[in-house]
């Protein structure tokens, strides 16, 4: 007679695909506390952004290992994450060395693609960048690859054809703050204040919360004479958001900012006594949607741009990375 057997619940044997993912969350998760971890231990963050800890890269590494001794199955993804973790934090030649690392391991793929073109950008290596964003064009990484062209093209002070990538990008993705934040800045260094409006408003919607988008939306106000707009958002900025929160700006950060109105103030008096030089002059920015409630701005006379005395410093980055 033959025993009967207990029926074995399905739900108690994890497939592997279960434990791929428990696995790297355990990775991810320990990554991230070991980054917040080396934050609240040093100094108080200053300027437009946050700079990672020097031993993320090594971190990284560390967990990489951990993953492949668990025997993780999806190590491809994860070391993807663990390098986009690395330039998060600002280490660009780590995330380089990695990326190389990485294509030697598993073959060149789009993700891995535009992790190292954006590492070499950011190294001073534009050539190769550029040649690895154009080699993204007909791929699923369109959007993003056209971004950074448009930011390298910013970063060689092409910003007609920066803005004309950017706005390709734009056309992919309408809702990115950090892009729409960018296409602002971009016509802004151009001269071209008008077409910096909508960009400069939608991204401030968007994301309330990114100080680089509000500080460019108090670039732009303070160019085009809004000053008491500005402040009212500066002084904002400034308060903390929450209990036990640190202010999103400090005093460097409109330190930063006066440097680059300056820039910005110049670039639109050059437009104003000789429209036709800029490539921008006769276009119009493509808007793909309007920000409800967005009020009107005349635009200032010709000599409005002398009234606003600023030091001339150097000229930090406000584009997103």
């Amino acid at each position: 007679m033959a025993v009967p057997t207990a029926a074995i619940p399905t739900a108690a044997i994890p497939t592997a695909a279960v434990r791929s993912k428990n696995v790297r969350t355990r990775v991810l998760g320990s990554l991230a506390l070991s980054l917040l971890l080396v934050g609240c231990a040093g100094k108080a963050p200053s300027g437009y952004g946050l700079m990672g800890s020097q031993s993320t890269a090594a971190q990284a590494q560390e967990q990489l290992a951990a993953a492949e001794q668990a025997n993780q199955p999806d190590t491809v993804q994860t070391y993807l994450d663990l390098i986009n973790q690395m330039q998060q934090a600002g280490q660009w030649y780590a995330s380089l060395a990695h990326a190389d690392a990485f294509e030697k391991q598993h073959g060149a793929r789009p993700e891995s693609t535009l992790l190292r073109a954006d590492a070499l950008r950011n190294t001073g290596q534009l050539e190769a960048a550029q040649r690895d964003y154009q080699s993204l064009l007909e791929t699923s990484s369109k959007g993003r690859a056209l971004r950074g062209l448009g930011l390298l093209y910013a970063s060689q002070g092409q910003y007609g054809e920066a803005i004309a990538q950017l706005e390709q990008a734009r056309q992919l993705n309408p809702i990115d703050a950090s892009l729409l934040s960018d296409i602002a800045y971009a016509q802004m260094l151009d001269g071209n204040l008008p077409a910096a409006r909508v960009p400069a408003l939608q991204a401030a919607q968007l994301a309330p919360g990114n100080a680089r988008v509000q500080l460019n939306l108090a670039l732009y106000w303070l160019a085009n004479g809004q000053q008491d707009d500005a402040q009212r958002l500066l002084q904002r900025l400034s308060q903390p958001q929450a209990k036990g929160a640190a202010p999103l700006i400090d005093q460097q950060s409109t330190q930063m900012l006066r440097s680059q109105l300056d820039q910005v103030l110049q670039a639109a008096q050059e437009r104003s006594a000789n429209p036709a030089s800029s490539p921008q002059a006769k276009t119009s920015t493509v808007v793909l949607f309007e920000v409800p409630g967005a009020q009107a701005i005349a635009p200032e006379p010709d000599d409005a741009v002398t009234t606003n005395p600023v030091t001339a410093a150097a000229q930090p980055n406000t584009f997103e990375n």
